[in-house]
C-alpha cells in the first residue's frame, strides 16, 4: 500500500470516521495517486467532482469521467468506476451516470457510518446520495498528514523544483530588448514541458517594468521590454501532479544602485532563513525575523513569507505572522521575502527549501543575479 494511501486512512481515523471521500483535485491525486487534468479548468464532461472513496482500512475507490484518458494509468485505486460523461453520437446525461457511478461505488464498498469529507468541495449532490450516513470535516487531519513528504513524494518534489530551475534559466536566456512578456514566458513554458516531456500548468506571475514589479503579482501581458526594466519571474509548474515554484528577480542591464541594495536584502534574508530553518521552530517566529530583516533594510512586503506546496501549489503550512505550527522533518517549503517600491519597482527571490533532521537544504537553487545582460 502506498504510504500517502496509508496516511489518507490514518487521518480518517483521526477525523473519527470510517469513510473519507475525497473531492479536490489535490488530496485525489495524493489519496489515490490520480493525476487529474486541471489546465483547462471544470471539464464540461464531468457530472460532478472526480471523487476518492477511502475507508479507514486502506480501502481505496475512484470515480471519474470517461474523458479523463489519463486515470488507470497512475492510480492505485480499486475498484475504479468511469462513468460515461462524452459521446459525440448521442445525448449523454453526465449528471445522472455520475450519480449511478457513485451509488455503485457506495454499494460496492457497503459505505456506512460516519464519512470524512472537505467541505470546501464536497457537493450538495454527493451530500444527498449518502445522506444516509453521517460527515464529518476531514480537512484538518488531512492537512496535517501532507505536511511531511514521503520518500516517493520527495523524488516528485525534486523532479519539480527541477522544472521550476529549468524555466528560470530559460528566463535568464530569453529577457531581451523587444521581446514581449508574453514572447518571453512562452519561449519558458516551452522549455518546462520539454523538460518534463507533458503538457504542464504553470502558476505564478511574470512581470516587467518599474509599476508592475512594483505590483508584484499578475500574468504575462504584451508589454515590450526595455533597458533598465526590473523583471519578476515567479515560476510554479506542475509535474506528475506535484508543484514545483520558485522566483527570480533582476533588472535588463546594468542595475541602479538602489535596486542592487533592495536585491540584496531579499536574498540576505532567504539565507537568513536557510541558515534557521530545522525541525522545532515555530513558523510564526521565522515570519518575523523575516519581515524584521527586510523592514530594517527599509522595506516591507505584503504577502506571505512562504508556503508549503505538493499536490497543491499552496499547502498548510503557510508562512504568515499568526501561524504557531513548528518545522518538522519532511516538510517541503517555499521561502520568498520581498521588496518592494513605487520608484524602483520589487524585488522576490524564492526556493524550495527541504527541512531536514538537523537543518534544512534547498532542493534546486538557481543563479540569483541581480542583472541580465542586454543584447
Amino acid at each position: 500500500m502506498d504510504e500517502r494511501l496509508q496516511r489518507t486512512a490514518a487521518a480518517t481515523k483521526t477525523a473519527g470516521a470510517d469513510w473519507a471521500i475525497l473531492t479536490s483535485f489535490d488530496s485525489v491525486c495524493y489519496g489515490t495517486g490520480h493525476v487529474a487534468p486541471i489546465e483547462a479548468g471544470a471539464s464540461p464532461f464531468a457530472g460532478g467532482p472526480t471523487a476518492a472513496f477511502i475507508g479507514a482500512d486502506g480501502t481505496c475507490g475512484l470515480v471519474a469521467a470517461n474523458v479523463d484518458a489519463t486515470v488507470a494509468k497512475t492510480s492505485w485505486a480499486d475498484p475504479i468506476f468511469i462513468y460515461e460523461g462524452f459521446a459525440f453520437d448521442r445525448p449523454v446525461d453526465v449528471v445522472a451516470n455520475y450519480e449511478q457511478a457513485v451509488r455503485t461505488m457506495q454499494m460496492r464498498l457497503a459505505l456506512g457510518g460516519a464519512v470524512a469529507v472537505e467541505p470546501a468541495t464536497f457537493t450538495d449532490r454527493l451530500a444527498e446520495l449518502i445522506k444516509s450516513v453521517r460527515t464529518v470535516d476531514l480537512t484538518e487531519p488531512l492537512r496535517r498528514v501532507r505536511a511531511t513528504k514521503t520518500d516517493h513524494e520527495r523524488v516528485l518534489m525534486k523532479r519539480a523544483a527541477q522544472a521550476a530551475a529549468v524555466g528560470q534559466q530559460t528566463f535568464r536566456k530569453a529577457t531581451r530588448i523587444g521581446r514581449t512578456e508574453l514572447e518571453i514566458f512562452s519561449e519558458i513554458r516551452t522549455a518546462i514541458e520539454n523538460f518534463a516531456g507533458e503538457r504542464v500548468a504553470i502558476a505564478g506571475d511574470f512581470l516587467s517594468g518599474r509599476a508592475r514589479t512594483a505590483g508584484f503579482t499578475g500574468w504575462p501581458i504584451d508589454r515590450t521590454i526595455e533597458m533598465g526594466d526590473p523583471l519578476i519571474s515567479d515560476l510554479a509548474p506542475r509535474v506528475a501532479g506535484y508543484w514545483g515554484d520558485s522566483c527570480a528577480s533582476a533588472v535588463l542591464g546594468e542595475p541602479s544602485a538602489a535596486y542592487r541594495k533592495a536585491f540584496d536584502a531579499v536574498m540576505g534574508g532567504l539565507l537568513l532563513a536557510i541558515e534557521m530553518m530545522r525541525p522545532g521552530l515555530k513558523i510564526a517566529v521565522l515570519d518575523a525575523v523575516l519581515r524584521d530583516y527586510i523592514g530594517r533594510a527599509g522595506y516591507a512586503y505584503p504577502h506571505h513569507s512562504g508556503h508549503s506546496l505538493g499536490t497543491s501549489v499552496h499547502e498548510w503550512p503557510r508562512l504568515v505572522p499568526y501561524e504557531q505550527a513548528i518545522l518538522q522533518e519532511g516538510m517541503f517549503l517555499m521561502i520568498e521575502p520581498g521588496a518592494y517600491d513605487d520608484e524602483i519597482g520589487g524585488v522576490r527571490i524564492e526556493w524550495m527549501i527541504e527541512v531536514t533532521a538537523d537543518g534544512c537544504r534547498p532542493v534546486e537553487p538557481f543563479d540569483q543575479i541581480p542583472n541580465i545582460a542586454s543584447s
